[in-house]
């Protein structure tokens, strides 16, 4: 059943913005409920007083908005975001309406709690897995699967978020119409954030298939587990590695069954690559019943940001005495000089996180 018209709404702040617009809190009149607004403005018209040359910029973000309206308005399930639909204001801006997930990104919480405890990743992944899964059987590749596009509500329902850069996988055979979500496609383009990439993205000409999503999956599972981005330590072109079929490193101190999981994940040959719904099955995704009955989510993220809070704090006092100690001698001070450049030299070395268009 498609969704009512929303007639009267007001806009609210802002919550999120990225290279396809922004994310606006909106308030529904008719029935009180809170909803997310995307919002892009449209290009100006010729018609327009006085004229004016279309924005390239406006129109790339409208057509990705479009593009996303397309793909959300057929889906339904309880790991993606749902679409409340749309409206053209006054021919100044599209507005796609979305469920409100309070919670934020997982990006938002691991800023929060820092790496997340064990049974958290193991119970957002196999959410995120059965999100992909109805994603695959629809056929689409989301192909940007990340911490930033994946939702939590407030009891740890995650949802699946931005479709911007998602494409529905047709293939056909001797006009025969059969479609399937994992059967590689050799026309498609470098989409998605770079550090959790897989490495036949990269590779130009030999397409991939909704297999990416597994192996984007993994570097998010690897980015729960560590509390920072995948490839955080490279020392030189992620692209360049993924290329040349490498992985991001998997700490030897992560659980046996995380690195058999993340094992998975980062096979590099795709058709050799699980899917989706096989992984679902894993060890590492089945919590058992009293694991699940036991689990408080709420009761987890208070208590994990007091501890996060705790040891950031503890490190900030550690910096603050270890200056207040040096006398503010010129030697120590140039000695602190150093150091510092030297972290920004490691955090330059980081791989930016950047939509490839």
């Amino acid at each position: 059943m498609p969704p009512l018209p929303i007639k009267n709404w007001t806009l609210g702040k802002m919550i999120g913005q990225g290279s396809f617009g922004r994310v606006y809190m909106a308030l529904n009149l008719d029935n009180g409920e809170f909803m997310a607004v995307k919002q892009v403005l449209l290009p100006v018209s010729a018609s327009s007083t006085p004229p004016s040359r279309p924005n390239p910029h406006q129109s790339k973000q409208t057509e990705a908005l479009q593009h996303e309206l397309e793909m959300l308005r057929e889906l339904s399930h309880v790991n993606i975001v749902r679409y409340l639909g749309f409206e053209i204001q006054q021919n100044s801006s599209l507005n796609v309406f979305l469920q409100y997930v309070s919670g934020g990104s997982i990006a938002s919480l691991l800023r929060k709690t820092g790496k997340l405890d064990l049974i958290v990743v193991r119970y957002f992944t196999f959410q995120i897995l059965c999100g992909l899964a109805y994603l695959h059987s629809k056929l689409i590749i989301h192909r940007d699967i990340k911490s930033g596009n994946v939702l939590v509500d407030a009891d740890g329902i995650c949802k699946i978020t931005d479709f911007g850069t998602s494409k529905k996988n047709y293939f056909n055979v001797k006009l025969l119409a059969y479609k399937m979500a994992y059967q590689r496609m050799t026309r498609m383009s470098m989409q998605g954030s770079i550090p959790w990439m897989a490495p036949e993205v990269v590779v130009k000409g030999k397409g991939y298939s909704a297999k990416v999503d597994v192996w984007s999956c993994g570097c998010l599972v690897l980015e729960m587990l560590t509390g920072v981005p995948p490839w955080h330590n490279a020392t030189g072109s992620v692209v360049y590695l993924l290329g040349n079929g490498n992985a991001p490193p998997i700490p030897s101190d992560l659980p046996e069954i995380a690195q058999a999981f993340l094992k998975l994940c980062f096979i590099v040959d795709p058709e050799q690559r699980p899917t989706a719904a096989a992984l679902i099955e894993h060890e590492f995704c089945r919590l058992t019943e009293a694991e699940t009955d036991a689990f408080d989510f709420q009761r987890w993220v208070l208590e994990a940001e007091e501890r996060h809070a705790a040891e950031v704090g503890v490190d900030e006092d550690e910096e603050d005495s270890s200056e207040t100690d040096s006398d503010d001698s010129e030697e120590s001070d140039e000695s602190e000089e150093d150091d510092e450049g030297g972290a920004e030299t490691e955090a330059s070395s980081v791989p930016a996180v950047s939509d490839v268009e």
